[in-house]
């Protein structure tokens, strides 16, 4: 018996309407997997973007913690030695409430010694993460709380607990490199990729839902390129204080060479000496980022009156 020409007609139709059913669902799922490569495109260029600039920070960081310890054991240690040599062993910074008493001269030593530790240890690259910390906080964080013999392992506080800086002397990202901030960056909690994959959403038994899936992930390395993009800024603002507490010390450190003098024969001579070391110890004591690891603001404010002393 011939099918009614009816039932053809229906039967050409549901075919006609899978096939564009099939061809929209491929065309989804090429969608998805588009979308899907460009967001891992885009993670992957600004991780190594943030790598990068993670991997100078550091660098910056321990180039100025190498600068304190050669002011400290050179300037520094030159201004102890000279007060030492005095009659009384004991100093007043005239005009200034300052003074170097006998303990205040102990604690100097202390310091002096602490960075001999820390100058040992830069030849064979072990102190990177102490230069760092002494970089950032300078004396006060770092050098005044470590022992001597210990300062490269025993800095203690805030400078050893920072997750900025633990971040910072972790290693790469690709290489897994996090440091104490353990799954999560500092900067406000960077992942390092998004929790889904290509795979996942390619393996939707629907192609709308591998649709659905490929515009969330693509929101999530958004959301994760914008917190590494801040992260860059965050690093730019060390970076720049650095430079400009470098500045600082390096100049000091010219000036107090220039006027040094052995011992208090000079006395106007061995005052100026005093007011120059004393501003050259306080600019190593300047601290260039908090306790959250951000960047202290108008440094080259906290340093003008430092530079202006004679």
């Amino acid at each position: 018996m011939p099918i009614p020409l009816l039932l053809w007609g229906a039967a050409a139709a549901l075919a006609a309407t899978g096939v564009v059913k099939g061809v929209q669902a491929s065309n989804m799922m090429d969608e998805a997997k588009e979308i899907g490569e460009k967001a891992e495109r885009k993670h992957r260029r600004a991780a190594a973007s943030l790598d990068e600039v993670r991997g100078d920070t550091q660098g910056e960081l321990e180039q100025l913690g190498k600068l304190k310890v050669t002011v400290f054991t050179h300037q520094i240690r030159h201004l102890i030695e000279a007060i030492k040599r005095t009659k009384s062993a004991s100093s007043k910074l005239q005009g200034f409430q300052e003074d170097f008493s006998i303990e205040k001269i102990k604690a100097y030593e202390k310091m002096i010694l602490s960075s001999l530790e820390l100058e040992k240890g830069i030849a064979s690259g072990a102190v990177g993460g102490a230069l760092a910390a002494m970089g950032a906080y300078g004396a006060v964080g770092t050098l005044a709380t470590a022992s001597t013999g210990a300062a490269i392992t025993g800095l203690s506080g805030v400078a050893a607990t920072n997750a900025t800086l633990a971040w910072l002397g972790g290693g790469a990202l690709s290489a897994g490199g996090f440091g104490m901030a353990g799954g999560m960056l500092a900067m406000g909690g960077i992942v390092l990729g998004p929790a889904l994959a290509i795979g996942g959403f390619m393996m939707a038994s629907k192609a709308e839902e591998a649709l659905t899936e490929a515009n969330a992930y693509k929101a999530q390395v958004s959301m994760a390129v914008a917190k590494m993009q801040a992260a860059e800024t965050a690093m730019e603002g060390i970076v720049t204080n650095v430079k400009e507490i470098s500045n600082v010390i390096t100049e000091l450190a010219r000036r107090f060479d220039q006027i040094k003098v052995a011992d208090d024969r000079d006395p106007v001579q061995f005052q100026r000496m005093l007011a120059m070391g004393t501003a050259l110890k306080k600019a190593l004591d300047v601290a260039i980022i908090n306790k959250e690891g951000v960047a202290i603001d108008n440094i080259r404010a906290k340093c003008s009156g430092l530079m202006a002393i004679a």
